[in-house]
């Protein structure tokens, strides 16, 4: 805006001075009527300053009151919504508190039928394990039974060897003596 201000004037001032040197009037009046021509135009120019400078000033009170309401809103509405988040927040840990108490009982049912389910599941190992040990005696006690009639066969087994074992020494024995009488 200063832009087109400046070359108004430029062109008042132009067009001014092409007028004076196109006018046919002798120097003395011609000087008095630029004289008045630029105290007129010196004049105008301060009554255009003033209303430019008034002008602007009003703009940037203008401005400033605007900028402090926009402030002043923003303010409040940031507020606002903090508010508005704050107590949407406390909802939201209500909720989730509530949700809390209300699974917590299930949660220690299902603990309390899983704990019952281990210990069912030890008996029954216990029970097994206690069976299982029952059929192993049984078992150990018919190995050593078959042991038992094992060693005594084995001994029945040996002393028969042992005596034929004796026989065929003295057998062998009567027989290297009657070999040895030939001789």
């Amino acid at each position: 805006m200063a832009n087109k201000f400046g070359m108004f004037l430029i062109g008042g001032v132009v067009g001014a001075v092409a007028a004076l040197l196109a006018a046919p009037r002798p120097g003395v009046e011609t000087r008095a009527m630029v004289a008045d021509k630029a105290n007129e135009f010196v004049g105008n120019a301060q009554q255009w300053g003033d209303s430019a400078a008034a002008g602007a000033q009003h703009i940037y009170q203008e401005a400033a009151t605007k900028g402090a309401e926009v402030v002043n809103n923003v303010t409040a509405r940031g507020q606002e919504i903090a508010s508005e988040a704050a107590a949407r927040g406390a909802d939201v840990a209500a909720s989730i508190q509530e949700a809390a108490s209300n699974i917590s009982p299930t949660i220690n049912e299902k603990g309390d039928e899983l704990r019952d389910k281990i210990e069912a599941a030890r008996q029954r190992i216990a029970d097994q394990v206690a069976k299982n040990a029952g059929e192993d005696a049984d078992a150990v006690s018919d190995a050593a039974e078959d042991v038992k009639e094992a060693a005594a066969d084995a001994g029945e087994a040996v002393k028969t060897a042992a005596h034929e074992a004796k026989e065929t020494a003295k057998d062998v024995a009567e027989k290297a003596a009657d070999k040895k009488d030939e001789k």
